[in-house]
């Protein structure tokens, strides 16, 4: 009998979430891979294409645990992991999950379940697992791990576990001739941490350079921007490649405390979506130096790392890059060379290796 996989996420379809792109990408990889994947989710608005939403051409199946949108905390999430328990078929199955709580219950009932964190167990799920591990009922949990700074932390046996970092589509981007001049983007949520606010004294120092930064503008912090600097909504996902093809150069001005929409921090677990996607379209990528994705970014290889905040440098890098286009054309031929080492089927791949007997 075929082994099916469900993934599970405590996610409402579609949204335009980091995690809901992963969670999708992830889905159609393993779908590609002819495996009989089927994603679970809280709710799914068959009002919307979330297909579509995506830029997922080969359906695969998507259930819906509750007929409207759900916000959770811990009881419902016991809830929902309790109603997927008793819905689902699980028999000769596994359970790729993003659901801690769903992880934990599947594993003390000797399911097979991977649990993909991406980033510390927090809150009254942390005391959780620490007694269920104790008591040695998670023996039979595996992990996935987005960046070795968790694994640090779990200590979890290499049998039983996999650090791999996110991905890009690589197929769905593509070149475009015509370019926007003089002008730097960014795409990605305004929350602290990310960076528009060093964006916006960039944009005030270089009056000659214009900056467009694409993101959910219900999150901003300040209202009032430098005139050169342009805020977009966010957009689909699926529009991501269109985008950024139209540009040369691409900001990534992490701080060095970041935080997510959940006010988790993140700053020593990132393994940004945004720096895959600048990578696959080939873009000149200026980001701040940071250790966490320097296996990835590459001074003067793929990108340029820069001091954090200091503006002096980034403003001269910039105004010489826009200079000298040419002369930093290499960053953008080993930026598709870095992507496409990173792609969702790569990644997949690795999972269905790693953990499917099949």
């Amino acid at each position: 009998m075929k082994k099916k996989i469900f993934y599970i996420s405590e996610l409402n379809l579609p949204n335009t979430s980091a995690y809901s792109i992963h969670v999708m990408k992830m889905c159609d990889a393993f779908n590609t891979l002819n495996c009989e994947i089927s994603l679970i989710c809280l709710n799914n608005n068959l009002k919307k294409n979330t297909f579509e939403f995506y830029n997922v051409k080969k359906k695969f199946n998507i259930t819906s645990i509750f007929k409207s949108p759900k916000k959770m905390n811990f009881f419902s999430r016991v809830f929902f992991s309790l109603l997927i328990l008793k819905k689902i078929n699980y028999k000769n199955s596994i359970f790729l999950s993003r659901s801690i709580i769903f992880a934990l219950i599947a594993s003390v009932m000797n399911k097979n379940v991977i649990l993909e964190l991406h980033h510390e167990i927090t809150g009254f799920s942390k005391y959780i697992y620490k007694f269920l591990n104790k008591m040695f009922l998670l023996k039979n949990l595996k992990y996935i791990f987005l960046h070795k700074n968790l694994q640090k932390i779990y200590k979890i046996k290499n049998k039983k576990k996999l650090i791999l970092d996110d991905a890009s589509d690589f197929k769905n981007f593509y070149f475009n001739k015509k370019k926007i001049k003089n002008t730097c983007v960014y795409v990605g949520s305004f929350f602290k941490g990310k960076g528009l606010e060093q964006i916006d004294r960039l944009a005030r120092n270089n009056t000659k350079i214009n900056f467009h930064a694409y993101g959910e503008k219900k999150y901003l912090t300040k209202k009032k921007f430098s005139k050169n600097l342009k805020i977009y909504d966010h957009i689909q996902y699926s529009k991501i490649p269109l985008v950024l093809s139209k540009y040369h150069v691409a900001l990534m001005p992490y701080q060095d405390k970041v935080k997510g929409k959940s006010s988790i921090s993140l700053e020593n677990y990132m393994s940004p979506l945004k720096m895959f996607d600048y990578l696959s379209a080939g873009l000149i990528t200026v980001a701040s130096n940071l250790k966490i994705y320097k296996h990835i970014l590459i001074n003067d290889y793929n990108c340029k790392l820069l001091k954090v905040n200091d503006d002096k440098l980034w403003n001269k890098t910039i105004n010489d890059i826009f200079t000298n286009l040419k002369k930093y054309s290499y960053l953008k031929k080993n930026s598709i060379k870095t992507a496409k080492k990173y792609t969702w089927d790569i990644r997949a791949k690795k999972i269905k290796l790693k953990f499917f007997n099949f």
